[in-house]
């Protein structure tokens, strides 16, 4: 099943219906990885271990996705390209759920998505130029996590460097959608169609 093969419900309206939503979807998927109850998993950004499964979800899976969208591109796959974005916003917004941050406490993506649907499919020269902003920024981020589960010293993040950084890259995520023209409306849809078929994947043990 991918996204094009489902029915939407059109269940997702606002902001906090999309987060509402996506921190669910994380929950669920984290008691398939291992934990439970993720509201009394005790995570922390100064342990290595959690510094490593924060670093997994930005640095490997999305990443993973950008790169997957670029070679959707280079195959001249439009719908690939869709479900590979959609991708990619999924493992981005799931390392603010990581942290618990309340969405309200960072800037709208609203104000930087386009005004209507304006969708169009890049060239892979544009495109790559557009997506490696996100690349530094995660790699700019990430690099404030220094603990490794071998190390024996154990460094503190520097909170203000850390949220100043994700709040880089939040900006940075939206304004990029922004650019592919993507508006509230197709960015919810977008999202409700990969989150039905992500249900459908965990309810069939896909």
């Amino acid at each position: 099943m991918n996204t094009l093969e489902v029915k939407v419900k059109h269940s997702i309206k606002t902001f906090d219906d999309f987060y509402k939503v996506a921190k669910k979807q994380f929950y669920d998927y984290e008691k398939i990885e291992g934990i439970n109850n993720w509201k009394e998993y005790d995570f922390s950004i100064d342990c290595s271990e959690d510094q490593m499964k924060f670093k997994d979800m930005l640095q490997v899976r999305f990443i993973e996705e950008l790169t997957e969208a670029s070679a959707a591109l280079l195959n001249n796959e439009p719908d690939h390209f869709w479900e590979e974005i959609t991708d990619s916003l999924n493992f981005f917004i799931s390392s603010y759920v990581m942290l618990d941050i309340d969405r309200n406490s960072l800037p709208n993506p609203e104000k930087y998505l386009s005004k209507k649907d304006k969708r169009f499919i890049p060239s892979f020269e544009e495109y790559s130029i557009k997506s490696y902003k996100l690349v530094h920024d995660v790699g700019n981020l990430c690099n404030l996590l220094k603990n490794r589960p071998w190390a024996q010293s154990n460094y503190l993040v520097s909170l203000i460097d850390f949220n100043e950084r994700f709040e880089e890259l939040w900006i940075d995520f939206w304004k990029y959608l922004g650019w592919l023209g993507i508006d509230k409306e197709v960015l919810f849809d977008l999202f409700e169609r990969k989150v039905l078929v992500n249900a459908w994947r965990i309810k069939t043990g896909y």
